[in-house]
């Protein structure tokens, strides 16, 4: 069994209450003054010198005694604007947030990692640079640790990341190589038409009817531009516009989203709905607008990094149930990073024992700690052997 997971497993009560105070005071979006002042105790506490990069975001930066390259490891901070459910003890102290996509066990496994590397720094070849970041539910985050220097001094070679998968047992670590997770892209759609009483529609340009014409060309290019056999999920999640039964509004706005593994599918179809919306609103008298509100790059897990990876499993201690073709439908700003430098994710299995039925992003969601000293001990043992193998 790796030393790593011997030790790790020893902080298994430390590990669970950090866990359950982060979980208890859920922050969402890019400001966590609690969560990141609480990660900030945790690592001082060890003698881990840490740098608060951002506001809410944090690195660590743990030199090995021998050269060699460096490679990073990412953690994530924040919350769900989602009411919890779950019944645990330890449930969320703040109404309307919960740690329903588990990145209160990301933030508190890689605080465990970092224990582990700094005891074993001496041993280490080159260094390992820890970050813990916010605001990865709306994809700024990443952007914003990115622009704050993380990339750089020293700039990493390689980086790893460990995302909880709540509807798989623990034991289980899933993966693939190439296309892991779609790229995401939330966008507005805006048109301006001209109002008036809906008894004379003669004398508007109704936004509404180019609102429909809009909704069904693009559903339609998915259908005819699009190959059957290239995942995309194109959906329009809201139509907002007016408030009376008889005034045809002047304005709509149209908010959707749009994911793909394709990068080159992405940039078309981002291309298309804004000519669709500019062409289909100027046919129908008004004016049209496309605005990405948010976005997340496709997280592509190098294929040779990820066979290394496996291999360095081998001697970790513990027989993993793999799914090596494993893809999701979901988004995560660390392809901000992935498509920079050798990258992999994984996820890792945290299903508690005697559920059917455990989703992420569920206010019943629920954790099992046991994954915590392991996910630690993965992250550590395979930092260390990639360091090894490339000094």
């Amino acid at each position: 069994m790796s030393d790593y997971l011997n030790k790790a497993k020893a902080m298994q009560d430390e590990l669970s209450w950090i866990r359950r105070e982060i979980h208890k005071k859920p922050e969402v979006g890019m400001d966590l003054p609690i969560t990141t002042a609480f990660v900030l105790e945790q690592l001082e506490k060890h003698g881990i010198k840490a740098e608060r990069i951002i506001d809410s975001g944090i690195s660590v930066l743990i030199e090995g005694g021998k050269p060699g390259k460096t490679i990073l490891l990412r953690g994530d901070m924040d919350a769900l604007p989602l009411a919890e459910e779950s019944g645990e003890e330890f449930a969320s102290e703040f109404e309307g947030k919960s740690h329903g996509c588990g990145h209160d066990m990301h933030a508190t496994s890689l605080i465990g990692t970092a224990i582990l590397l700094n005891e074993n720094r001496e041993q280490l070849h080159g260094r390992v640079k820890l970050m813990w970041q916010p605001g990865e539910e709306i994809f700024e985050g990443m952007k914003a640790m990115i622009a704050a220097g993380i990339m750089e001094n020293p700039a990493p070679d390689a980086a790893l990341d460990l995302h909880v998968d709540a509807s798989s047992p623990v034991g289980v670590l899933n993966y693939s190589k190439g296309p892991f997770t779609t790229s995401a892209d939330n966008y507005l759609i805006k048109i301006k038409g001209s109002g008036c009483h809906g008894s004379m529609p003669e004398n508007s340009i109704d936004p509404l009817n180019v609102a429909i014409q809009i909704y069904n060309a693009i559903a339609s290019m998915r259908f005819r531009e699009i190959k059957g056999s290239e995942f995309l999920a194109m959906s329009i999640c809201s139509i907002s516009s007016g408030n009376s039964f008889n005034i045809i509004p002047d304005s709509v706005e149209m908010r959707g989203t749009m994911r793909t593994y394709n990068p080159a599918i992405r940039d078309y179809v981002v291309e298309r709905i804004e000519k669709i919306t500019k062409e289909v609103a100027s046919l129908y008298r008004a004016e049209g607008s496309l605005e990405i509100a948010s976005s997340a790059p496709t997280i592509a897990n190098d294929p040779e990094m990820v066979d290394k990876v496996i291999g360095y499993l081998e001697d970790f201690g513990m027989d993993f149930e793999r799914d090596p073709n494993y893809r999701l439908s979901a988004s995560d700003d660390f392809g901000y990073v992935a498509r920079t430098i050798p990258s992999v994710m994984f996820f890792i299995g945290c299903k508690p024992e005697g559920l059917e039925r455990n989703l992420l992003h569920n206010p019943k969601v629920v954790f099992d700690e046991r994954a915590l000293p392991i996910a630690s001990a993965v992250m550590a043992h395979v930092a260390t052997k990639w360091l090894e193998e490339h000094a």
